[in-house]
């Protein structure tokens, strides 16, 4: 487990309060959110950024783009994808995800795994 887990969720204000729950429950977590493609802009790219979350509320185009940003400003970052539609993302675009119906449980799991695999990039 990493000492302090950098994590940003983008979606909306519903699903990255689900997020911010269950990384409350993991403890030692600095957790950042944009609602939108247009406010990751606002995230400092200095700072870091160990775990990117995109939700499935994400048009398309805004799915992408989205991911793009993130490869591009945080090169170190794992992203993982909530969703149900797993065959219209393309995969080099995220690292894992989980279903929207996830448990806590199964979303700390995940984060836990991809978290451990990334070490320290940045």
């Amino acid at each position: 487990m990493k000492d302090i887990l950098y994590a940003l969720s983008i979606g909306s204000g519903i699903s990255c309060d689900t997020i911010r729950d269950a990384l409350l429950k993991r403890g030692h977590c600095h957790f950042s959110v944009a609602t939108s493609y247009d406010e990751l802009f606002a995230i400092p790219r200095q700072g870091k950024c160990d775990l990117a979350i995109l939700h499935e509320m994400l048009p398309l185009p805004e799915f992408v783009a989205s991911s793009e940003y993130i490869r591009r400003a945080w090169p170190g970052a794992k992203i993982l994808v909530i969703s149900e539609n797993a065959e219209a993302l393309d995969d080099p675009l995220y690292d894992d995800r989980v279903s929207p119906g996830h448990s806590t449980d199964e979303l700390l799991t995940t984060i836990e795994r991809l978290t451990a695999r990334g070490g320290d990039k940045q």
